[in-house]
């Protein structure tokens, strides 16, 4: 593989991994469409550039990931204390996920392989638009922080992510338009959902592809893409967080709604 290819590669992902588009898609269509490549690659080559971003989000949120670490080894087990913070945040999410894209993930395979996702990136896209409606008519004040998080946040963020099973819907997308509904502000729903991102590829992503062939790639190139997803995943990351702390939330609402409605509306014509 060139050097262009991987750098291309990882640059598709590192910015697609963060917005709401499927990133497995773009780098499939990039790697196929426009580098030509071979399809029998295309497991692995998803599997190291999918590692460059997770290890983007861990080196990101590295201060934030050792406090609830910490926080989570300091408590006395029980539910009612741990389900109040990230942690249970985080966990409920993964359940629900999985609760929701394992059998849409078996039955997508064996009942409907051609799913479109249009008409759920519609019906996405009228939502984060009234969605946007609603925020427009709020002050900055009640839009919660990502310190507020708990497991009933964890509930409709694992249901929505669930379905990023499904071909061409995105796991960020449908993670942040979870968060934005429960009353997050712009920077905290994207905190949270990359955050969210760092589990839910380990053990979703990871564990569907690592033995999809892996080794046809030659660690050294597989090296490189990771290499390069990260360093894009990165830089784009905190520009994406940055960029969601200047703009009002409604506007968040607005722009993300258009994207998903316009990319459900070209699927569907």
């Amino acid at each position: 593989m060139e050097l262009l290819s991987i750098v291309v590669l990882g640059l598709v992902q590192g910015v697609t991994e963060w917005i709401p588009v499927s990133s497995k898609t773009q780098d499939t269509l990039v790697y196929l469409k426009l580098l030509n490549g071979d399809p029998s690659l295309v497991v692995p080559i998803l599997l190291y550039l999918h590692i460059g971003t997770v290890l983007a989000a861990l080196v990101y949120f590295r201060k934030e990931i050792r406090q609830i670490v910490a926080k989570a080894a300091e408590m006395p087990l029980g539910f009612s204390r741990h389900a109040q913070g990230k942690v249970g945040f985080l966990f409920t999410s993964m359940l629900f996920t999985g609760l929701v894209g394992v059998p849409l993930l078996l039955a997508e395979k064996k009942f409907f392989p051609f799913f479109d996702a249009s008409v759920l990136f519609v019906l996405m896209g009228i939502g984060l638009l009234l969605t946007g409606v609603l925020l427009a008519k709020q002050s900055g004040s009640r839009l919660r922080n990502s310190s507020s998080a708990n497991w009933k946040d964890g509930v409709l963020t694992g249901l929505l992510q669930g379905l990023s099973v499904l071909p061409g819907v995105s796991r960020s997308g449908t993670s942040t338009t979870a968060l934005i509904w429960r009353g997050f502000g712009g920077e905290d729903s994207f905190r949270l959902s990359f955050l969210l991102s760092i589990p839910t590829v380990v053990a979703a992503e990871l564990v569907f592809y690592i033995g999809g062939g892996v080794f046809a790639l030659p660690v050294s190139q597989g090296l490189a893409l990771s290499a390069s997803s990260f360093v894009f995943g990165f830089l784009t990351l905190d520009v994406v967080l940055k960029l969601a702390r200047r703009i009002n939330m409604a506007f968040v609402a607005f722009a993300l709604g258009l994207v998903v409605l316009v990319a459900g509306l070209l699927g569907a014509g």
